[in-house]
């Protein structure tokens, strides 16, 4: 197992963070991680779009229900569907930058989140376990979630897996990324309103068919 990651925020500064700077800034002059709480608080604007907030949470859970089967509302991305709220781990990278995409793309995480969810419910239906293994959709949608490159008409590239910015933050550049196809050009939007545009434009699209086949290109 990796050791934890110590919060070093000049390692926000890494050019990977710079189309969520202005969300980085919230943040930043934090002397230790920030808790939940405040990043709750960085980022309500941009959470209230998709009707999320961040709460504590350990690492989720199954829970069972009183006849012995999975109780599906335990469920990671149900949980986030059904209540509005994205259980985040304090003092965890991943997790920190988990939210920091919600912040970014909060339309495009939520779109993402409810067809996870509505896998996540078919593989637990009348099961005291889930399955070990999952479809190859799921295992896509997935990889989208942690592992994603938005490919714009004008050539730019934003990133959208929650994973690169954690390989990022750890120093580690040697990366590979799930690339996404969109038909739009933001070039000559300001940054918080190119974020925007791109989130309504992946919120409204076939993950499936906009998601590039192959093993993923350099980030």
């Amino acid at each position: 197992m990796k050791p934890a990651l110590a919060w070093e925020p000049a390692r926000l500064a890494h050019p990977w963070f710079a189309r969520v700077a202005d969300l980085v800034a919230r943040m930043a002059h934090e002397p230790d991680w920030p808790s939940i709480a405040v990043l709750d608080a960085c980022f309500a604007p941009e959470l209230a779009r998709a009707g999320m907030r961040l709460i504590e949470a350990e690492k989720t859970r199954t829970a069972l229900a009183a006849d012995g089967t999975i109780d599906v509302s335990s469920l990671y991305e149900v949980r986030i569907v059904e209540r509005g709220e994205i259980p985040t781990r304090p003092h965890n990278a991943h997790d920190l930058l988990n939210a920091l995409v919600w912040a970014a793309f909060p339309l495009a995480k939520l779109a993402l989140a409810r067809e996870l969810a509505a896998l996540q419910r078919e593989r637990a239906a009348g099961r005291a376990t889930l399955p070990t293994t999952r479809s190859p959709h799921h295992d896509r949608l997935a990889m989208i979630d942690e592992g994603a490159l938005i490919c714009l008409a004008d050539g730019a590239r934003w990133i959208f897996g929650h994973a690169i910015y954690e390989h990022a933050y750890a120093g580690e550049l040697d990366v590979r990324g799930i690339a996404i196809d969109l038909d739009v050009s933001v070039e000559a939007l300001a940054l918080a309103d190119a974020r925007s545009r791109i989130d309504r434009e992946l919120a409204g699209a076939d993950f499936a068919r906009v998601t590039r086949r192959g093993p993923g290109i350099l980030v």
